[in-house]
């Protein structure tokens, strides 16, 4: 049984072509709401809401494109709850909250901005995943309407299209940093042979040379590979013990897999305190604590206080744990509530203001070029759980470093590959060595 819970209701109403048993489209604005009462209800069988009341002129109109349907319904609802629940935090009249239903498709994703169009909306929070973002990305730009979605996918992002998720970039960056802090200065890279492992081998060596950090050697693995001997072998050139050519190691995978790379290192006698071990935040679902080869490894995650208080409340107001998405959902609509009180004409750059924005995750902000900085802690793996060992930054760097892209700024000492081809390294980063 929910708890009681504020919220601010207008009306459902339901998107689309044709007629729907769910709604398709959410408001929620302006008064008190009891999640014990029924909800009032409206409908309306096409994408003309040109007679539905949708707040007061001037009114700041965001639609949340989320799927509410099909296989990541439940992904979906609960960020629809944590953005419910940030409504009912902020009580902002001037904010008009809709949701509408992606059905997790790029199809159904246009759909939902059809209708968000029609509805006259100023901004777009949403959608979830890189096909539903491409496939809305040209008419949003064409129509003038910035959308910050919750995809990671470095293809989708651009000006005018940005993220607000927690992007592998921004996590390789703040680790790296921290290493260098820690006076290590060569570092090793195990990543999959895919292009999630492309764009973090290029994160890795844009890191390294803001930060002062040599990549010295980066393994590439089949996606769906548990052997690992091979590979480490020739990393550390077949023998235990000694100078392996790196002081910090750079794992970001999890689960078996990570276990598993690492217990090879180990096994080579590649550990603390020579080498230091680190992971990005998907590590964190492991279970790093039972892991002994893993004690003392490093890895960036959101502000520790901010998503426990985050997770507590939603806990208490549905009776369940979010999952890992719904607080991005909740400081979306923290960040519209803010940008509700702009001149909508300066949307474009309060989006990216340099100062960002608080919410429920800490510190964050926008880039110019659609990727986005959080104030990330890094934690230590204990025995006991993570402990905080390095708080989140209080304030940003400047963004003018994220003008141009990293390759413009002259040569670079490309690492040695294992497992990949090093020309078509070449050819993707089109650097030279």
């Amino acid at each position: 049984m929910l708890k009681r819970i504020n919220m601010i209701l207008l009306s459902i109403i339901i998107g689309g072509c044709s007629f729907l048993p769910k709604s398709n489209s959410q408001t929620y604005w302006g008064q008190r709401f009891s999640s014990t009462s029924p909800l009032p209800m409206s409908s309306v069988g096409s994408t003309d809401y040109s007679h539905v009341d949708l707040g007061q002129e001037g009114s700041f109109r965001v639609a949340m494109l989320l799927p509410l349907s099909g296989a990541d319904s439940d992904i979906g609802q609960g960020m629809k709850n944590a953005a419910m629940m940030a409504v009912g935090d902020i009580n902002n009249n001037n904010l008009v909250v809709q949701f509408y239903d992606t059905k997790g498709t790029g199809s159904g994703a246009r759909v939902a901005l059809e209708n968000a169009v029609n509805a006259k909306s100023d901004l777009i929070l949403g959608p979830l995943k890189a096909d539903e973002v491409i496939a809305i990305s040209s008419e949003s730009r064409s129509r003038g309407i910035p959308v910050v979605s919750f995809s990671t996918s470095p293809s989708v992002l651009q000006d005018g299209i940005y993220s607000i998720g927690l992007l592998n970039d921004e996590q390789i960056s703040r680790i790296v940093r921290y290493a260098a802090d820690q006076g290590r200065r060569r570092l090793a890279v195990v990543l999959p042979d895919n292009q999630s492992g492309i764009n973090m081998f290029k994160s890795v060596l844009k890191a390294g040379q803001k930060y002062g950090v040599e990549v010295t050697k980066v393994g590439f693995y089949q996606p769906n590979s548990m052997d690992f001997g091979g590979l480490v072998t020739s990393m550390i050139g077949g023998r235990k013990g000694g100078d392996v050519g790196f002081d910090a190691l750079l794992v970001p995978d999890s689960g078996n897999r990570l276990k598993a790379i690492t217990s090879m290192f180990s096994y080579y006698d590649v550990a603390a305190p020579d080498v230091l071990f680190m992971g990005t935040s998907v590590g964190a679902n492991t279970g790093l604590s039972k892991e002994t080869e893993l004690y003392g490894a490093v890895y960036p995650v959101m502000s520790l206080g901010h998503t426990e208080n985050f997770n507590q409340q939603y806990s208490d107001l549905f009776g369940s744990r979010p999952n890992a998405l719904s607080i991005y959902a909740y400081d979306a609509v923290a960040m519209a509530s803010s940008l509700s009180r702009v001149n909508k004409s300066e949307l474009y750059d309060e989006l990216t203001r340099s100062e960002g924005f608080n919410g429920m995750s800490g510190k964050f902000r926008l880039l110019p070029n659609g990727q986005n900085e959080h104030g990330l802690d890094v934690v230590k793996v204990t025995a006991g759980g993570p402990r905080l060992i390095e708080a989140a930054m209080q304030q940003f760097y400047s963004t003018d470093s994220y003008a141009n892209d990293w390759t413009s700024s002259g040569y670079i000492t490309m690492p040695q590959i294992y497992g990949k081809s090093v020309d078509s390294l070449h050819q993707y980063l089109n650097v030279v060595q």
